[in-house]
């Protein structure tokens, strides 16, 4: 695969890039740099995806290698341990404008999109890459669940109950499977997407729902739908459709409700009474009028 130079930062690229393609990836690395926001555009079919990925991993794989090349010079005092290849090449040891970075502050890349269908895209374009990052991808229980009890509820809220209540009681013998299987080398080494994810899951009859989110604990790169990163509770439509009572509300519609129950059955009884004089009162005859008080 091509190497490109950009910025200091060796990008591995799976086919010779046209020049928006190394216009792109160089403002991506700017931007990481820099440590600012960007916002990037380019047309349809200009192959963003794979510039984003490429780009930011190897920004990733660079830090990492700058705070190795740092411990090495620490380690050495100052002495070359790769005659071959100098630390120097492996970078300044000073990433992002930081002169004492450690690995603990090698940041996750986070990529986000509207549905998991671009995400499945996505992904299978990082298969065709040369990086192996560590991947996490996060779905709902709706998408990962195996449980035959909860998958079969149609109802997404009775869904969610019924596996927390499993998960609770310890009686869901998928997710109790989760921590022993998280280390599985089929489950942590390949890049999986959704649906790779629920096969392997199935496989190792441990829960796809809780593994994903084991697995971000160590992921290099977390995949994940736009509404994740608005709403922490992953349940973004129901909370832009609900709202929150306080005890004084419900005390105020309280009232408000005996107020109209009230008015209801004042009105009723009125009606009741009125009926009940217009039967009693005597018939008029043409010599004399029947005055109603």
């Amino acid at each position: 695969m091509p190497q490109l130079e950009l910025g200091g930062v060796t990008v591995d690229f799976p086919f010779t890039p046209y020049k928006c393609q190394e216009d792109y990836m160089a403002k991506v690395l700017e931007c990481l740099q820099k440590g600012v926001n960007g916002v990037l555009e380019s047309p349809t079919g200009t192959g963003k995806t794979l510039c984003l990925l490429c780009a930011t991993l190897a920004w990733r794989q660079h830090f990492k290698d700058s705070i190795t090349a740092r411990k090495i010079q620490e380690r050495m005092h100052g002495a070359e341990m790769f005659p071959d290849r100098p630390t120097a090449d492996w970078g300044s040891g000073e990433s992002g404008g930081q002169s004492s970075a450690y690995y603990s502050d090698i940041p996750k890349i986070i990529y986000a999109s509207r549905t998991h269908s671009q995400l499945a895209q996505v992904i299978s374009e990082l298969k065709q890459t040369k990086y192996r990052p560590k991947v996490s991808v996060l779905g709902s229980r709706e998408q990962l669940c195996i449980h035959p009890d909860v998958k079969k509820q149609e109802n997404n809220h009775v869904k969610v109950h019924m596996c927390r209540s499993k998960v609770s009681t310890r009686s869901c013998h998928y997710y109790n499977n989760v921590e022993e299987k998280s280390t599985e080398r089929d489950l942590t080494t390949p890049i999986l997407d959704i649906e790779d994810l629920v096969k392997s899951g199935t496989k190792h009859r441990a829960c796809p729902y809780y593994l994903s989110r084991n697995l971000k604990q160590q992921a290099d790169i977390i995949f994940m739908p736009y509404n994740y990163l608005l709403d922490s509770k992953e349940r973004m439509c129901e909370e832009s459709a609900s709202f929150d009572l306080t005890p004084y509300d419900l005390a105020s519609g309280i009232d408000a409700l005996d107020l109209v129950i009230k008015e209801l059955t004042d009105n009723l009884e009125q009606k009741h009474i009125s009926a009940e004089f217009n039967m009693e009162a005597p018939s008029s005859g043409p010599d004399e009028m029947w005055i109603k008080g």
